[in-house]
């Protein structure tokens, strides 16, 4: 029996870029190459190369990939959930509603890991209810 294997190339923020190949046997092309997003069909190819790439993905998004051919009357499928890669941002924040504390400095300190991970919560609620605010 013919089976299909997915290699990854290449995986961005943007962009998964992937190859397969037939074992056991060999696949009739066309395949069909299917990229699907939060059980959504985002979008699908009709090959005869056994590469692609799909481009001007979300950042930080879990996708399924899969790859499906006929062979002797029969149809092969594989598929593999790849995530892009996520974008990091570097910036500075200035805290103007907390006094500082010279304990702050000492990044071991239980007055900074309890500061630290209030502004983490704190950001993350803001982040999840959308209501970030970005200004120069």
């Amino acid at each position: 029996p013919v089976t299909l294997s997915i290699q990854l190339e290449s995986i961005t923020s943007t962009v998964i870029q992937f190859s397969w190949k037939p074992q056991g046997g060999t696949g009739d092309s066309p395949y069909t190459v299917r990229l699907q997003g939060k059980s959504v069909e985002m979008e699908w190819k009709i090959l005869n190369e056994t590469s692609t790439a799909f481009e001007n993905l979300l950042s930080g998004h879990q996708y399924q990939i899969s790859v499906d051919v006929s062979t002797c009357s029969k149809n092969v499928s594989t598929s593999l959930t790849v995530q892009t890669a996520a974008e990091v941002y570097i910036g500075t924040t200035k805290i103007i509603n907390k006094e500082f504390k010279p304990e702050y400095q000492n990044k071991s300190s239980r007055e900074f890991q309890e500061f630290e991970n209030k502004f983490i919560a704190e950001v993350l609620l803001l982040r999840n209810s959308k209501l970030i605010f970005f200004s120069e």
